[in-house]
């Protein structure tokens, strides 16, 4: 019997309402070529290692809000692209919600209050201009739940953490840390999106393309001081694309010889590449993240303004026996918080606790 036939469980890619279902089988490593469900197909063959329960469906979508084919307490919802950290309006209609970015919004790395910073000020006004997109969404749990007590209802659905993982990464062995040819690496954009002449992050920028100048001008900086280390860097069109480079050398190549990852902000505080740098044990240099189970008390190192990078990477790449701890610390939190089995894991256990 395939093994792909003992699966207990429905699992369908749904994007859109227009788009319909895409019924999935988690053992296809790129299902419909969706690059964003690589990660989440090992997850999803973990979850039927613990699962105790049988009969479920689980929609993955990316920020489908409003909308699903079917509800009941055996429909579970595991969503990957909503950076604005919203509840869908279903909430109620569904027996749990697993989701990137989580279901809160915090603000973090911007207080400007104590710190005044154009970044920090862009920032905030952010997490504005989130916090009022997200209240629809707020208000109607809320709502929801009051009417669960007057009716002397428990019914509560779940919304639980989960980690982004990685985007299309390829299954690569882990090199030491002597044997790496990149001290320092990044790749990516720093321009979300062309806004037009009218837009108010024309002229303000975003707090992406802020934070990611700065780190790039430090990187200037630090790569004229010290032509004796190999940095390797550079900035893209858009999420997903690649430079001239990585024709013949691929990221993930490029990732697993890499001793040191800068990992920006994007968007969100949260990217992709804090995984990607974690799956291949690298030092990862990143901004102030979430507190959520995965990045509390992870390896990173959390910076408060790109500008001090140049002291912080002469610090680690002239520490030899520095570097090696936090690489096999990185290799660590991968293996115990991050990997698929272990969110896998997580996703059973909290579904056979319902």
């Amino acid at each position: 019997m395939p093994i792909s036939e003992l699966v207990t469980n429905q699992y369908y890619i749904y994007i859109t309402p227009e788009e319909g279902l895409i019924p999935w089988d988690i053992y296809d490593p790129n299902p419909a070529n969706c690059g964003f469900v690589a990660y989440f197909g090992k997850v999803f063959q973990a979850v039927e290692k613990h699962l105790q329960k049988i009969g479920l469906i689980f929609y993955v979508t990316m920020t489908e809000m409003h909308q699903l084919p079917s509800y009941g307490e055996n429909v579970i919802v595991v969503m990957l692209g909503d950076e604005l950290c919203r509840i869908p309006n279903y909430v109620h209609k569904v027996g749990a919600i697993f989701k990137c970015y989580g279901g809160t919004q915090q603000i973090i790395g911007c207080n400007f209050l104590n710190k005044p910073s154009y970044l920090n000020l862009v920032t905030t006004l952010q997490y504005v201009r989130n916090w009022v997109k997200r209240l629809p969404s707020m208000v109607n749990y809320q709502f929801h739940n009051f009417k669960n007590r007057l009716s002397g209802s428990n019914k509560n659905t779940g919304i639980y953490d989960i980690p982004l993982g990685y985007y299309n990464s390829e299954d690569l062995p882990i090199k030491d840390m002597e044997e790496r040819s990149y001290d320092v690496f990044f790749s990516g954009s720093s321009v979300h999106e062309r806004y037009p002449l009218w837009s108010l992050q024309y002229w303000l920028k975003t707090p992406k393309t802020i934070s990611r100048e700065q780190m790039i001008s430090s990187l200037n900086k630090f790569q004229k001081k010290h032509p004796e280390f190999k940095v390797q860097f550079s900035v893209t069109a858009g999420f997903g694309a690649t430079d001239n480079s990585e024709v013949e050398i691929s990221y993930s190549k490029k990732m697993m010889n890499t001793k040191i990852c800068l990992a920006p902000r994007g968007t969100s505080s949260e990217t992709y590449r804090f995984f990607e740098g974690i799956k291949y044990g690298c030092i990862l240099l990143t901004e102030a993240l979430p507190s959520r189970w995965f990045y509390d008390g992870s390896p990173a190192i959390q910076i408060k303004d790109w500008r001090e990078i140049e002291t912080i990477l002469e610090n680690l790449l002239q520490n030899k026996q520095l570097m090696e701890e936090i690489h096999q610390q990185s290799l660590n939190w991968w293996e115990t918080k991050c990997s698929e089995a272990v969110v896998g894991e997580y996703i059973a256990e909290k579904l056979n606790s319902l």
